[in-house]
């Protein structure tokens, strides 16, 4: 019986995702005719030279300016897209970036539109594009693919963003966490495109870069320790993520939904684009939250 469930276990383990794809994990799926590999960079270092098969995403595509805040487009626009981009309903995705830090968080902010409207292969390079060059040269090339259009059809999640209703209605009653360097955070500097400086009530730091060694994600166990141990979260716990304008918040919540299994936690998409360039709202400066002693 312990040998059957080994080996239950390892073939479910097989066919899920990683959350963080390995350079020589992606290498032996090549041949894949499921696999879609999507480059977050501009348009010009995608063109000097990418991986073979990989899709360049005009990431302009993805968000658009909702007053002075950049959310998510529609469900028909992220299907319009995702079909142009030779994506049907049983697609792998892999995504990378050329190792920038806002391509980065672009590529966490792609992987959070291809899960929340219905994409459950979903995976992000770990190292991007500098360690497949380092290993895997010859696999790397200038020519853009042609792609035959996809089949995609939308299934959302309607209970990952959220608006500013919803996080003032929960200040105080669930975990908050903001994405910012932590000058943004305390309050000391503004953010950029931001009016008032300071963090929402109640939310803790957790700045997302905390959770990289580099451009390469740490290891489950020492983020485990992050969220388990240091901020002592459960992963049935909601938890309410926000930065600057929704990408570096991006990374923190695939980090927890995608690599840790906190199928709970959303995201205020807007975050302080609009929170904090409105006048009524309130704000948090020079003081460090603890959200376990309100």
């Amino acid at each position: 019986m312990k040998l059957l469930l080994l080996l239950v276990s390892t073939y479910i383990s097989l066919l899920s995702s990683d959350a963080f794809i390995k350079a020589e994990d992606l290498s032996d799926k090549l041949s894949n005719s499921n696999l879609v590999i999507l480059d977050v960079t501009d348009k010009k270092e995608y063109e000097k030279e990418h991986i073979i098969g990989a899709i360049r995403v005009d990431m302009s595509k993805i968000r658009k300016t909702k007053d002075r805040a950049r959310v998510m487009v529609s469900n028909s626009e992220i299907q319009k897209l995702f079909r142009q981009l030779g994506i049907n309903n049983e697609s792998e995705i892999v995504i990378y970036s050329h190792g920038k830090k806002k391509e980065i968080l672009k590529s966490s902010y792609l992987a959070l539109a291809c899960i929340i409207n219905g994409i459950k292969d979903v995976s992000i390079l770990n190292g991007g594009y500098p360690d497949w060059v380092y290993k895997f040269e010859e696999l790397t090339t200038n020519k853009i693919p042609d792609i035959k259009k996809g089949n995609f059809s939308i299934k959302h999640k309607d209970n990952v963003l959220v608006d500013i209703n919803y996080v003032k209605n929960n200040i105080g009653k669930v975990v908050m966490l903001d994405a910012r360097p932590t000058k943004y955070y305390y309050g000391t500097h503004l953010s950029p495109g931001i009016d008032r400086a300071g963090h929402i009530p109640m939310a803790m730091s957790s700045f997302w870069g905390d959770k990289f060694m580099g451009i390469s994600i740490k290891s489950k166990e020492d983020i485990e320790a992050i969220f388990l141990d240091g901020y002592e979260l459960n992963k049935k716990d909601e938890v309410l993520l926000y930065c600057t304008g929704g990408l570096e918040t991006s990374m923190n919540w695939y980090v927890l939904y995608q690599y840790l299994g906190f199928k709970n936690a959303k995201i205020y998409d807007a975050s302080m684009r609009e929170w904090a360039n409105l006048k009524n709202t309130p704000l948090v400066r020079y003081k460090w939250e603890d959200f376990k002693n309100k």
